[in-house]
C-alpha cells in the first residue's frame, strides 16, 4: 500500500477512502485538503473556493495557458493552474497517489519507477518498435476521470468524484473538458485510466513473444524474433485497443528500430545497455570547457542561447541562465542513467566541483545581473568562435550559440531605459499627490 509522509504525518489509503467515500459536501473536501497543503504558503481552503474552482467555466481566473517549443518542431500548449489552485491539485495529488497500485508495464509518473527502468527490459533487443499517443493529456476527459474516480480502487461518492474531476480538468476552446498539461494531478490519473488498456495491450504482446512497456504517451516494444519485422498486424492492434479507450496513435512517429543502428527508448540509448546519447556527453563536455577556458559568464550565455534554440525564448530578459543549476541537473541525470561509480560521470564530476569553488563569486555576481535585469554583456562573440568551443564536432557547437551573431537588440536596451524613465517619473508624482494631500489635510 502506497504512503505519503505530509507535514510529519503518514497517511494511507485507508485515511481516505471512507471520507471520500461518503463525502457530501464541499467543505469536508476542503478540510481533507487543508491537512495535505504547505501550511507556510497556502491559507485555508474554503468549500466555496474548492465549488468555483471546480466549474471549468471559470478558467480565466483558475489557470495561465502558455507555449512551450517541442524537441521536434511545433508548439506544446501547458496549462498552469494559479495561485490557490495549485495548492489544491498538490494537495489532491497526494491523495490519488496513495491508491496507486501500479501495473508491471507503466513507468510513467509511478513513485520508485524512471525512465531507466522504461528503458532497461528493451536493452539489447533485436527489433524496437515505438508507437506514440497523440495530444495525451487533452484527449482524456472529465466523464472519464469521474467514472474512474467511482470506480475501484477509488469508490468516490458522486459529489467527491465530479468535484474532483472539475478541479483536475479545464475547458477547452471546443468547449471539451480535459485533463490539462500543466497540473499536477494529470499523471496520476492518466495512469489510473490507462490501466486496463495496458492490460490488453500487454496480453497481445506477451502472447507473441514482445516486450511492452508504457511511459506516459509513449509505447515500446521488442523482441529478438521476426515479428516486429512486418509491423503492421501489431500496430493495427493496438491501435484498435488505443482506439476503443479514446486515444490516437500519432503515424508520424511510428519508428521501427533495428539492431546494428543506434536503438533509443525514451530519450535513452539501449543499443548494449542503458545509457545517455553521445550528444548528452558532448554538451556536458563542451559547457565545462566553455567554463574553464572563458569563465562562468560567458558559459552562462553560451548555455542560454543552447536553451534558447531549444525552447523558443526564455523567462524575462535574462541572456544567461544559472549553468551551474543546468550542469549540476544534468550531472545528476547522467549519475541516475550510467551509475554512480562509472568513470565519465567521475571525471565530470570532479571538474564541476573544482569550477565552482573557483567561480563562487562569479556565480553570485551573474545571479545578481540577471535577478536585476541588467545583463547586457555579449563577450561571447567577441572572444569565442565554434572552432574555440567544440573543436571536432561543428554541429554541437552552433547548437550552443558559439556565433558572431548579436542576439541583443540595441533596441531592448532603449525600451528597458524608457521604461525605467517612465517608473520613475510615475513614483515622483505619487509622492508628490501624496504630500499635496497632507498639506490639504
Amino acid at each position: 500500500m502506497a504512503t505519503r509522509t505530509i507535514n510529519g504525518k503518514e497517511y494511507t489509503k485507508a485515511d481516505f477512502e471512507n471520507r471520500l467515500r461518503y463525502l457530501n459536501d464541499s467543505k469536508e473536501l476542503a478540510t481533507l485538503l487543508n491537512e495535505l497543503k504547505e501550511p507556510l504558503i497556502y491559507s485555508a481552503f474554503r468549500g466555496k473556493q474548492l465549488s468555483f474552482f471546480a466549474d471549468t467555466n471559470n478558467i480565466q481566473r483558475r489557470c495561465k495557458t502558455f507555449r512551450l517549443r517541442k524537441k521536434h518542431g511545433g508548439y506544446r500548449e501547458i496549462t498552469a493552474p494559479k495561485g490557490a489552485l495549485r495548492g489544491v491539485l498538490q494537495a489532491l495529488n497526494i491523495v490519488l497517489q496513495t491508491y496507486d497500485e501500479p501495473t508491471p508495464w507503466a513507468f510513467g509518473f509511478v513513485c520508485g519507477r524512471s525512465v531507466v527502468d522504461n528503458a532497461r527490459p528493451h536493452v539489447g533487443k533485436r527489433y524496437i518498435l515505438n508507437l506514440d499517443l497523440k495530444d495525451f493529456f487533452p484527449t482524456i476527459t472529465r466523464q472519464q476521470v469521474a467514472d474512474c474516480l467511482t470506480a475501484e480502487p477509488f469508490g468516490f461518492s458522486s459529489l467527491a468524484a465530479k468535484l474532483v474531476s472539475g478541479l483536475a480538468t479545464v475547458r477547452t476552446k471546443n468547449n471539451e473538458e480535459v485533463l490539462a498539461q500543466g497540473f499536477a494531478t494529470s499523471p496520476t490519473l492518466s495512469n489510473f485510466i490507462c490501466r486496463e488498456m495496458d492490460k490488453e495491450i500487454a496480453s497481445i504482446a506477451t502472447a507473441q513473444g514482445i516486450t511492452f512497456t508504457r511511459y506516459a504517451d509513449d509505447l515500446t516494444f521488442s523482441s529478438d524474433a521476426d515479428i516486429l519485422r512486418s509491423q503492421g498486424e501489431l500496430v493495427q492492434q493496438v491501435k484498435t485497443i488505443v482506439e476503443r479507450y479514446g486515444f490516437r496513435l500519432n503515424e508520424e512517429k511510428t519508428h521501427l528500430q533495428r539492431r546494428g543502428r543506434r536503438q533509443e527508448v525514451t530519450g535513452l540509448m539501449v543499443t548494449e545497455k542503458v545509457n545517455v546519447s553521445r550528444r548528452y556527453v558532448r554538451e556536458i563536455r563542451s559547457l565545462l570547457y566553455i567554463w574553464e577556458r572563458y569563465g562562468y559568464e560567458d558559459a552562462c550565455q553560451a548555455a542560454w542561447k543552447s536553451y534558447r534554440q531549444q525552447h523558443g525564448k526564455t523567462k524575462g530578459h535574462q541572456h544567461c541562465v544559472p549553468l551551474n543549476a543546468v550542469l549540476r541537473g544534468k550531472l545528476n541525470y547522467m549519475k541516475m542513467v550510467r551509475g554512480a561509480d562509472d568513470p565519465l560521470y567521475q571525471r565530470f564530476v570532479s571538474r564541476y566541483t573544482s569550477l565552482q569553488q573557483r567561480s563562487k563569486g562569479d556565480i553570485k555576481e551573474v545571479a545578481y545581473k540577471a535577478y536585476m535585469g541588467k545583463y547586457l554583456s555579449n563577450s561571447t562573440e567577441d572572444r569565442m568562435t565554434s572552432a574555440d568551443v567544440l573543436p571536432n564536432d561543428n554541429t554541437s557547437s552552433r547548437q550552443l550559440g558559439a556565433t558572431s551573431s548579436n542576439p541583443y537588440d540595441p533596441r531592448k536596451k532603449s525600451k528597458r531605459i524608457l521604461n525605467f524613465i517612465v517608473m520613475v517619473i510615475i513614483l515622483l508624482a505619487i509622492i508628490l499627490i501624496k504630500l499635496f494631500l497632507k498639506s490639504l489635510l
